[in-house]
């Protein structure tokens, strides 16, 4: 029998925390078949075995952190991070998803039945005792897709996106490091760190083993024999480390590689400054004070800042501020306070 939840009665919204509880409450109780009219909470999921869940208006992260067993099917479209974390659920959008789909998936299978927006597939990775993540696409990504990749096979099928320029948007696979993305149509601006190449038999065989059940789960079984015309498809790999282009500063990627004029360029003119990672002088977060009647003269301070930012003049203890990033360690190793941070 199905647990119906509707999240919306008389006005009066159910809000997240009470949604999840009630959730976990449920299953606890021996259920296991769920169908939840939701309006816009987060995070729905379950833990347990043999799970499924039906769910309309869901917000963002549905399935964050799916486990195996659980199934999760959205009816029409999700917002931002579909599958945030997957570590082995089934999650099926038969609508489109939004920003950040799939964004560090490590196990389980993503399937949208539409498109999906900007850095989708980003971070995924792959453990090699379990099977890899699979992410499907029925249509095309937003721009920056599979950013730092590091594992996991996804399939971006370009149904119906025969105008598009690319069918990964712009600037997609940047720092790509590991896993394969497959794709069926025109591909621009992808990142130097990659490389697009023609199918093999392997690949085939995968598409053709993978593209029924697709296709079955987004309710498109129509679609199998166009979708499979190999013609149009390619598959994208990080180049091995012999062939990628040698390191270049932030700076010559700012001038040579990024925006022109940088993200914010029409507001803050960008000087082409880097900063560092940690700050010291007037940018600190925070800042050493120290007192003289609680020190003992350990020299602990001294001994273990890794800035070497204070000396000792007599009997008292300095710091420069141009070598101090306000890191606590002086403070956390004195025995009687004599460092406080402020």
């Amino acid at each position: 029998m199905t647990c119906k939840i509707e999240t919306l009665k008389n006005n009066d919204r159910m809000s997240t925390q009470e949604l999840l509880q009630t959730i976990t409450r449920k299953i606890e109780e021996g259920e296991t078949e769920f169908e939840i009219e939701a309006c816009g909470q987060h995070d729905i999921t379950g833990k347990g075995a043999n799970l499924l869940f039906r769910i309309t208006n869901p917000g963002q992260r549905v399935g964050a952190m799916g486990m195996d067993g659980v199934k999760i099917v959205v009816e029409g479209s999700a917002p931002a991070d579909i599958g945030w974390l997957n570590s082995g659920a089934e999650i099926v959008v038969k609508g489109d998803g939004g920003d950040t789909a799939a964004h560090c998936a490590a196990g389980g299978k993503i399937f949208v039945g539409g498109r999906v927006g900007t850095r989708s597939g980003a971070l995924m990775k792959h453990d090699p005792k379990f099977e890899p993540p699979q992410f499907w696409v029925l249509k095309n990504t937003g721009s920056f897709s599979f950013e730092f990749m590091g594992g996991g096979i996804a399939v971006v099928c370009g149904f119906g996106c025969e105008d598009l320029n690319s069918v990964l948007g712009n600037r997609s696979c940047v720092g790509m490091v590991g896993g394969v993305v497959y794709v069926r149509g025109k591909v621009e601006g992808l990142a130097k760190c990659v490389e697009q190449v023609k199918l093999d038999k392997f690949d085939k065989d995968f598409l053709k083993s993978g593209m029924k059940e697709f296709l079955q789960e987004i309710g498109k079984p129509e679609l199998e024999q166009d979708l499979l015309d190999f013609k149009n498809w390619s598959k994208i790999l990080p180049l091995p480390k012999e062939q990628k282009e040698k390191k270049i500063s932030v700076k010559e990627f700012k001038e040579q590689e990024w925006f022109e004029g940088g993200l914010f360029g029409d507001l803050v003119e960008d000087n082409g400054e880097v900063f560092a990672l940690a700050q010291s002088g007037d940018a600190r977060l925070r800042k050493p004070e120290w007192e003289k009647d609680l020190c003992v003269d350990c020299s602990l301070c001294l001994n273990n800042c890794p800035q070497k930012a204070i000396s000792k003049d007599l009997a008292r203890y300095n710091t420069d501020p141009d070598r101090c990033i306000g890191c606590g360690i002086c403070s956390a190793v004195c025995p009687r306070n004599a460092w406080r941070m402020v």
